[in-house]
């Protein structure tokens, strides 16, 4: 490599670091407003693909108009100073853009608004570089090939930077800072390097407004109350006080939440419905959690249920940092956590249990391998006979916003027919509501039609053993009021019972979801 060349190969391979870094960033700004779904993700690979178009055709022409290195600094000074202050134009438009367009519109939209201007800048680069390292034909193709090479290994560093180290280490705003500030030290060293007095104070001004923002903070999230904020590889978390409730925020979407002053207390009534797992088995004693969340619903097994051994498979380990230090989840050898992807734990675990319960499915996304027939038979597998399975479920019973969690649903029954499905806070003219459903699957031994009611064998009042098909509403109503007296403290526990769902889930148009063919995301943003 010629040394008149090494500080323009330079700047080809940190514009293609700081590029890719800004696409990789690109989805944790945007998480707060739009979520982490495969919406979110294509329209921001699709608008810096359009700018790596744009910014690769100007590039080239400007760059054999002005074959010079001055302004290839200004490109660089102007984009220094638009990252330092994009943690404030996302804080001020997103809102405006989240209130007014759709997820898949809007994230489009977003990501075109922040990312394409200097997407488009950093494209410029290359072609700009090569125009200044070609000095014969003869030449061209070894310089073509070398710094495109170079660009690209400045993109393969910036993916994995950004991805394996600066997003787990830090927030987004200080990420944009630290970009902001080496673009404005490149705008300085190759304005130096061209000996333009005019252009260097106009690079110099450019670069001082950019480290001085690059120095500041602008907390890109819009909630108040926040007591807690970081990275993980998965998610951006939050942990926000309002009034009496603390909640855990992932991206956009609100995980979980207790009452500070009754930190076993849940304030999403659906965690309570985990507990008439009991009216269908009273004899649970091994229980597996996916997904730990704020942890409200293991803690409370945990102290409600001394007989119990609770394991939780949870993919993130800062969730479980969180849930410890944030909402009280105790250390102890009856609840333990595993820091691995729920079905992975599934598959290499041997151990059975009398109860799975899956609280996996986000708001905006939902983990489409968690969610299959093939997902759903090993959890059956895992299951002791007359075992129980608890899904949480984000959907309508009925009406145009329904097929997602009748698809879910209809999955789920394949696998276990003996199934109940208890929408929370349900009332007959809320059917089209989205709100959270609890569906209950039973391992027995009948694997034909479905229904929406089942159970294993229990006793009913007279002392009678009451098969899965045979317990009735009435019935599971009545061991929800004997469980009230006798060990479930639940708050108004037999009212709960009394939300099962009776009606016909209606079959058409719905989509069996396979390890094959699982459209879980697009089934969930046509609403």
């Amino acid at each position: 490599m010629p040394v008149k060349n090494l500080l323009t190969y330079s700047a080809a391979f940190v514009s293609g670091a700081i590029l890719m870094g800004l696409e990789m960033l690109g989805s944790r700004v945007l998480a707060p407003f739009f979520g982490t779904s495969i919406f979110v993700w294509g329209g921001l690979i699709g608008v810096v693909l359009v700018a790596l178009s744009v910014g690769y055709y100007a590039g080239g022409r400007l760059a054999d108009r002005y074959p010079e290195k001055g302004p290839l600094a200004l490109i660089f000074a102007l984009t220094g100073t638009w990252t330092a202050f994009l943690p404030v134009m996302a804080r001020v438009s997103l809102p405006v853009v989240a209130a007014s367009f759709d997820t898949r519109s809007g994230s489009v939209f977003a990501a075109f608004l922040l990312f394409f201007f200097p997407g488009t800048l950093l494209a410029m680069v290359s072609p700009w570089c090569l125009r200044l390292s070609i000095s014969s034909v003869e030449a061209s193709g070894r310089v073509s090939g070398l710094l495109y090479a170079i660009s690209n290994l400045g993109s393969i560093a910036g993916t994995f930077l950004t991805s394996f180290y600066l997003i787990p280490q830090a927030s987004a705003d200080r990420i944009l800072r630290w970009f902001s500030v080496s673009l404005a030290f490149l705008a300085v060293a190759v304005v130096l390097s061209a000996r333009k007095r005019t252009l260097s104070l106009i690079v110099s001004l450019f670069t001082l407004v950019s480290i001085i923002a690059g120095l500041q903070s602008y907390p890109i999230y819009p909630w108040h109350g926040i007591i807690y904020e970081t990275q993980s590889l998965y998610h951006h978390i939050f942990v926000e006080d309002r009034g009496r409730q603390r909640l855990l925020r992932f991206d956009d979407s609100i995980q979980g939440g207790m009452f500070r002053d009754d930190p076993y207390e849940s304030s999403y009534p659906y965690a309570d419905y985990f507990h008439l797992a009991l009216c269908f088995n009273d004899n649970i004693r091994d229980v597996l959690m996916i997904g730990l969340g704020a942890g409200l619903v293991p803690k409370r097994f945990y102290r409600d249920y001394p007989e119990m051994y609770l394991d939780v498979a949870e993919i993130d380990e800062k969730v479980e940092e969180v849930a410890r230090k944030y909402f009280g989840l105790p250390e102890s050898e009856r609840l333990k956590v595993y820091v691995k992807d729920g079905r992975i734990y599934l598959k290499e675990t041997s151990k059975r249990y009398d109860l799975i319960m899956v609280d996996a499915y986000y708001a905006d996304s939902i983990p489409f391998h968690l969610a299959t027939v093939e997902f759903y038979e090993l959890v059956r597998e895992r299951l002791n006979p007359g075992g129980v399975v608890a899904c949480n479920i984000i959907g309508a019973l009925s009406g145009p916003n329904s097929k997602l969690f009748r698809s879910m649903y209809f999955t789920f029954a394949r696998v276990f027919p003996a199934n109940f499905v208890f929408p929370v806070d349900y009332s007959e003219d809320s059917e089209y509501f989205y709100r959270n459903i609890i569906v209950f699957g039973v391992k027995t031994g009948d694997r034909g039609a479905t229904g929406n009611v089942g159970g294993t064998g229990q006793s009913d009042a007279t002392g009678e053993l009451v098969p899965a098909e045979a317990l009735s509403r009435d019935e599971i109503i009545k061991r929800a009021e004997a469980l009230s007296r006798e060990k479930v403290t639940i708050k108004r526990f037999p009212e709960i019972a009394r939300n099962l769902y009776q009606r016909q889930i209606d079959p058409e148009d719905v989509v069996l979801l396979t390890d094959e063919y699982a459209p879980v995301d697009a089934l969930l943003h046509l609403y």
